[in-house]
C-alpha cells in the first residue's frame, strides 16, 4: 500500500480474560486507502465499477457470482442510483 493511502495508527488492546497481554493493532483510514488504490493508473484496467453479468457458457444458461460486481444487489444499486442522479 503507498504511502498516500494514509498514515499508519496504532493502538494496543487487551482482553478482561488476559489482561497482562497486550495486542498491537496497527491500520489506516479504510477511505485513504480506498482512494488511493482507485487514484493508481496502474491498477484503472482492474476496476470495475459498473455490473456485468457473467455465465458459464455462451448459452447463458448458468450465470456465475464470484465478484462483488457480478452480483444482482450490485446491479440494483448501480440502476438506483442511476435514477437518483437523473431526478436531480
Amino acid at each position: 500500500m503507498p504511502d498516500r493511502a494514509g498514515e499508519w495508527t496504532t493502538c494496543n488492546l487487551s482482553f478482561r480474560d488476559r489482561p497482562t497481554e497486550k495486542c498491537t493493532i496497527r491500520y489506516r483510514d479504510p477511505i485513504k486507502a480506498i482512494k488511493s488504490l482507485w487514484a493508481d493508473p496502474a491498477n484503472a484496467e482492474h476496476l470495475v465499477v459498473s455490473p456485468k453479468k457473467v455465465y458459464s457458457d455462451s448459452s447463458k444458461s448458468s450465470r456465475i457470482y464470484s465478484e462483488m460486481w457480478t452480483a444482482k444487489w450490485w446491479h440494483v444499486l448501480q440502476v438506483h442510483k442511476f435514477r437518483c442522479l437523473m431526478l436531480i
